[in-house]
């Protein structure tokens, strides 16, 4: 039997997932019912403090992706150009509020109940965008150790003004109530064009089981430039503190503030809002308040990817 063009074109087509967004997109599409019910039978068996980076997941728990895109997501899918806007800061202090406005756009919203698969060792996934930053972006991601999971990743634009390095390791632990999942490595920032490396960390991710499902990011953040001397320091938090996991107010705010690493009581700038709405950094000098960061224009509605080279895939 002759396959005619068309259908053999189907059959090697390539079928992508939207990337988590503030609004609509892969959230929107996996809604089961009595999730949180289903969710809590995986831990009966599971004592407090257990290491959760082997425990096996019913594939129905699985987003139809693996860690490996959905870091890569982080990097590429993005409303504004955030990374492009870093190497454009006219001076260090800038850069440094950029790169800090940049991190945050990583941060996308959570699905409770759902986990990537594990990317087998050695898996990679690799994308080229033609827009974004520098005109394009080349990512490539590889699975370097299954035990425990390692993920490096590579970046660069087409400019030559960007380069991103990092290696993750997620060590998610359960704690009863809770699943915490910390995320082990750092991420390295390179603007070339000024000499500037950022090392950024990365929070952590909170799975509520009791008293009210809930899945949030929480934790200490820094990203420190060792060129220019300069630091942030950043807080995922509640808005008020929880009693016994009741209340805490909004669990998506994030504060802190910048300041010069041989000086950390001389704050700079400080830094308030809200992960999935605005941000704003207060300049101490002059009393100025401006948008760092709006989550809308950088992670609401994002569309799924098209693919421009069926061949090798490209977007």
């Amino acid at each position: 039997m002759v396959e005619s063009e068309d259908e053999a074109e189907a059959a090697c087509a390539v079928v992508l997932t939207p990337p988590l967004s503030l609004e609509g997109g892969l959230a929107a599409e996996l809604r089961p019912a009595n999730l949180a019910q289903r969710v809590l039978s995986l831990f009966l068996n599971v004592r407090p403090g257990s290491d959760l980076s082997h425990f096996q997941l019913p594939a129905t728990f699985n987003l139809p992706k693996s860690q490996l895109q959905l870091y890569g997501e982080g990097v590429y899918c993005a409303g504004e150009d955030l990374l492009g806007r870093c190497a454009r800061g006219r001076d260090s202090l800038e850069r440094l509020a950029c790169v800090v406005a940049w991190s945050i756009s990583t941060t996308r919203p959570p699905i409770f109940g759902f986990a990537p698969y594990n990317p087998v060792l050695g898996e990679t996934h690799h994308v080229s965008t033609t827009s974004g930053c520098g005109g394009g972006l080349n990512v490539l991601l590889e699975q370097v150790s299954h035990r425990p999971p390692v993920t490096a990743l590579h970046a660069t634009d087409a400019r030559g003004e960007v380069r991103l390095v990092w290696c993750q390791s997620p060590a998610p632990r359960f704690h009863g109530a809770s699943v915490e999942a910390a995320v082990r490595g750092a991420r390295e920032l390179r603007l070339l064009r000024h000499a500037e490396t950022y090392v950024i960390g990365c929070p952590g991710l909170l799975i509520r089981l009791f008293p009210s499902p809930a899945c949030e990011w929480s934790g200490d953040v820094r990203v420190v430039c060792a060129e220019s001397g300069l630091e942030a320091q950043l807080s995922y938090c509640r808005t008020r503190r929880s009693f016994l996991g009741f209340g805490g107010g909004d669990a998506r705010c994030v504060r802190g503030r910048i300041f010069r690493s041989a000086e950390p009581g001389d704050t700079l700038c400080e830094i308030d809002g809200f992960w999935d709405r605005q941000v704003t950094r207060r300049d101490l000098a002059t009393g100025e308040v401006s948008v760092l960061y709006d989550a809308q224009r950088a992670i609401g509605d994002l569309a799924t990817p098209v693919v421009q080279d069926r061949k090798v895939g490209w977007i």
